[in-house]
């Protein structure tokens, strides 16, 4: 399998994640499975889990740099040790982090699989 398709799927998945939280935050809510109880709450879906993402997913498609592919992989990843951490020192033990943990861990190791010839 071509390695550039790794990176491009694993780009495309946080592109689209960015447009659900940017145009569907309710939706991103949902699917996150957070909850929003001020308009700021909203705003911060909009921009974090939105406009963010839509930014580190097309950047590295826009200008085809492997270490592109390979920044937006380490987000994921460290995004995946965070919530194992939380998973333990926090007790939040639930099958959807626990899930979480390997979607995030998954979408990171698909782009870095992408790009081990610069590592």
């Amino acid at each position: 399998m071509d390695m550039i398709l790794f990176n491009q799927i694993g780009a495309s998945i946080t592109t689209l994640l960015g447009l659900m939280g940017f145009l569907a935050p309710k939706l991103a809510m949902k699917f996150t499975g957070l909850s929003s109880s001020t308009k700021e709450g909203s705003s911060e879906f909009r921009a974090t889990f939105g406009g963010l993402f839509i930014a580190l997913g097309l950047f590295p498609l826009w200008i085809g740099n492997p270490q592109g592919y390979l920044l937006v992989g380490l987000a994921w990843i460290a995004t995946g040790i965070g919530r194992a951490v939380s998973i333990v020192a926090d007790s939040c033990f639930t099958s959807k982090n626990v899930l979480a943990v390997f979607f995030e861990s998954g979408i990171g190791c698909l782009l870095i699989l992408g790009n081990c010839s610069i590592l």
